[in-house]
């Protein structure tokens, strides 16, 4: 039973040093340029361990971006754009970048212009299509067609990120939250 528990160790592990370096490489260059071989020599993780857990870079940013949007509650509500739970999404969203507000600005900043960021748009969709089927087995459907919901839905969550990232003033997280939900619910003048 012991060699179990290691392998379970070692296994997080590995997760956890190819993630870490993966983001710590992201920081630094587009995604697009960086090579398994970095990615490998700065986790200190042999490729061939690598290839045990992932397909490519692209798996690995995958499995990432799976572990990060796992910690927000993406129900039916948060599809629906219904305040009370969109807002709870919001203000996680906002919490998890402002707890590395430093970090998060110095990936965007560099990864802006690049496929990072339709990577990261092509898995919200995917996230939301999910949700969006489950929500039409309870019988609820859509007024316009699926894809452009989904996609304009992630679009929406990537660009209160963005404007949060490239915020000019510094906001309290509280006051942007409240903006962008005034703004979803189109209270947009006293």
């Amino acid at each position: 039973m012991q060699p179990d528990r290691k392998e379970k160790i070692s296994t997080r592990r590995t997760y956890l040093l190819l993630s870490r370096s993966l983001f710590q490489l992201l920081e630094e260059m587009p995604f697009e340029k960086i090579t398994l071989t970095q990615l490998c020599d700065h986790s200190m993780v042999p490729r061939s361990t690598f290839y045990r857990y992932f397909e490519d870079k692209y798996d690995l940013l995958y499995y990432c971006l799976q572990i990060f949007f796992e910690h927000f509650d993406l129900d039916k509500d948060v599809v629906y754009l219904k305040d009370g739970k969109a807002r709870v999404f919001v203000t996680k969203l906002i919490a998890a970048i402002d707890g590395n507000k430093a970090t998060f600005q110095k990936t965007y900043q560099v990864n802006k212009n690049g496929i990072f960021m339709d990577i990261l748009r092509n898995y919200l969709v995917q996230v939301l299509d999910q949700k969006l089927h489950d929500l039409e087995l309870e019988g609820c459907r859509l007024n316009i067609r699926p894809a452009v919901f989904t996609y304009l839905l992630a679009e929406l969550y990537i660009s209160i990120a963005k404007c949060y990232l490239e915020a000019e003033e510094d906001y309290n997280m509280e006051e942007f939250v409240s903006n962008v939900c005034s703004f979803a619910n189109r209270e947009f003048f006293v």
